[in-house]
């Protein structure tokens, strides 16, 4: 028996009160005494027994009364009573119940039946708290928005509350529940990253954030949960507490923010550095031809004007309700001219670009504002990290099924080691350090990039090219439903 389990015995005979603490000495019990009710009520306040052992017939208070007003105090109203009478009658018992008592012993008690009933009562009024308990928890996770689940080995539910149903699409039907976890979640969501799902339930080992995306559609927003497990062991099965926490709002966030900078820094870096020929103009010292200074105030009135253009899209952009719209339409045919424009204002001489004839006039779900970010961030990392800053790269647009592309960007530059190769997804990661010790920006283009594939219901994949030295990176992109 629990030793912890603490009685109260209210008795004004003290040979009574030392007979009771001898039988119950073996359970291990803590025995607490009053010798008389005003006395119990003070005790049993201050010490909040598991069960109170009761006298019947008391001076001053008789068992009875002290019974009600124990069962008065909402502190107390709950704990066990066994009322201990030498009165066996009928109307006597009545009366006990009705003051709220829970169970009769006569005396002189039995020492088996003492005992017996204690441990009885004990078991039944903790089993009645863990479900008190159990409700009051249940309650409480219903009220969340967050969605919560209880697995057994990474996939049989045994809890689910009604947040958790909504996200999974789980009616009340058990079926849907018996089909498990994992069942359920690929019906409608993509697991991202992959590599942070292969050791499922168990640790994540790249520390990545575990993703549920289910992407865009014309029906529905896109919906990103974030996953998290608590892992613990009951009963030698394997448990698993999951926490489901949309986080939708904060990547659209993060997204429209980067999407916003790189846009910004590409389009009025180039009019801005034109401009640098206003102080030529100003000096008093310079002597210039007429066709000289006509040439350079047509470099400013052009860059003034390209300034402006840009400026009135900068605040087109912010104005819209969503900066980057992933359910659009983007056919492959621009993709060449789109190549070009972002290849130049990068400064990269070496690009070759293979289009397969079978999908050249196919249209991705995706936006041109989309194609051109993952262009221009991929593109930036390859000069970036070629040891002369002068990448060679190869783009290679190809059919995976009817559905889907593969768009596969592929440099010259270094290889990364595995450990960088797991985490080039991961928020304000940097490759810098593991290419030249450096640590340049803030890290979160790549992760950008994959949270606008998965968001589109494509995949990524970074790997070293077998073939030289240099990055192969592969983006799964949909196709225009009908196209």
């Amino acid at each position: 028996m629990n030793n912890q389990n603490c009685l109260l015995i209210v008795d004004d005979d003290p040979f009574v009160r030392d007979t009771l603490q001898t039988l119950l000495a073996p359970e291990g019990y803590q025995i607490a005494f009053a010798k008389n009710g005003l006395q119990a009520l003070q005790i049993s306040d201050e010490l909040m027994p598991d069960l109170i052992l009761l006298d019947v017939m008391m001076p001053v208070m008789d068992g009875f009364e002290t019974c009600e007003r124990l069962r008065a105090n909402p502190k107390l109203a709950e704990v066990p009573i066994i009322m201990l009478t030498a009165l066996d009658d009928r109307d006597s018992r009545l009366r006990g119940i009705e003051a709220g008592a829970d169970d009769f012993l006569t005396k002189p008690v039995n020492r088996v039946e003492l005992r017996t009933r204690i441990r009885a009562i004990l078991r039944l009024n903790r089993y009645r708290r863990l479900l008190t308990e159990r409700s009051r928890f249940e309650w409480a996770i219903e009220q969340l928005d967050d969605g919560f689940l209880l697995l057994n080995d990474g996939n049989v539910i045994r809890y689910i509350n009604s947040a958790a149903r909504s996200y999974l699409d789980i009616s009340k039907d058990d079926s849907e529940i018996a089909e498990g976890f994992l069942q359920q979640v690929n019906k409608h969501y993509q697991r991202e990253p992959a590599i942070a799902w292969e050791n499922w339930p168990s640790g994540n080992i790249t520390h990545l954030p575990r993703y549920l995306v289910r992407p865009e559609t014309n029906e529905d927003p896109p919906l990103w949960l974030q996953v998290n497990v608590l892992e613990f062991t009951s009963d030698q099965v394997r448990e698993q507490l999951v926490h489901l926490r949309d986080v939708t709002e904060k990547i659209l966030l993060q997204r429209q923010m980067w999407s916003f900078h790189v846009m910004v820094s590409h389009k009025l870096r180039t009019p801005l550095n034109a401009l640098t020929v206003l102080p030529v103009l100003t000096q008093k010292d310079m002597v210039l031809s007429p066709e000289e200074a006509q040439s350079l105030l047509q470099i400013v009135q052009t860059s003034t004007d390209r300034l402006q253009k840009q400026l009135i899209e900068v605040l087109q952009y912010v104005d819209t309700t969503s900066l980057l719209k992933l359910n659009t339409r983007f056919s492959l045919s621009a993709f060449p001219s789109l190549l070009t424009t972002v290849q130049n204002e990068l400064e990269i001489k070496t690009v070759t670009l293979f289009i397969d004839e079978a999908i050249q006039e196919k249209t991705l779900a995706f936006s041109q504002e989309g194609v051109e970010l993952v262009l221009r961030e991929l593109l930036s990392n390859a000069k970036k990290f070629h040891p002369d800053h002068a990448p060679q790269v190869e783009i290679s647009i190809k059919p995976v099924d009817a559905q889907k592309i593969s768009l596969s960007v592929s440099d010259n530059g270094q290889h990364l080691p595995t450990e960088a190769l797991k985490k080039v997804w991961a928020p304000y990661f940097q490759n810098e350090k593991f290419v030249s010790g450096e640590m340049q920006g803030m890290g979160l283009g790549l992760s950008m990039v994959a949270k606008l594939i998965w968001g589109s219901g494509g995949t990524c994949h970074f790997e070293n090219r077998d073939d030289q030295t240099g990055i192969r990176v592969e983006l799964i992109l949909p196709l225009k439903d009908g196209d």
